[in-house]
């Protein structure tokens, strides 16, 4: 079973743009994190650079199981140029 914090993580994947309160409602509305987490969690992504925040809203970072698999470098992510 995924931790907490992957649950968030996924749950900002799931929602891209999410504020913090949308997070919390997702959370009351979800089975797998409390709304009383999401707080403290979400701190510890930011912290960690697995997530973004930008005037308020929420990215998961697009690393790990999160990472897109078909970059044209793996060490600079740009895509080929067929498609672009």
């Amino acid at each position: 079973m995924a931790s907490k914090y992957d649950a968030l993580l996924e749950m900002i994947a799931a929602h891209p743009g999410a504020s913090r309160d949308e997070l919390r409602e997702l959370a009351r509305d979800g089975d797998r994190l409390d709304a009383e987490d999401v707080d403290a969690r979400l701190d510890n992504a930011l912290a960690r650079e697995d997530a973004l925040e930008a005037n308020g809203s929420h990215w998961v970072m697009r690393t790990g199981q999160f990472a897109f698999d078909e970059y044209d470098h793996p060490s600079t992510g740009e895509w080929p140029e067929d498609s672009l």
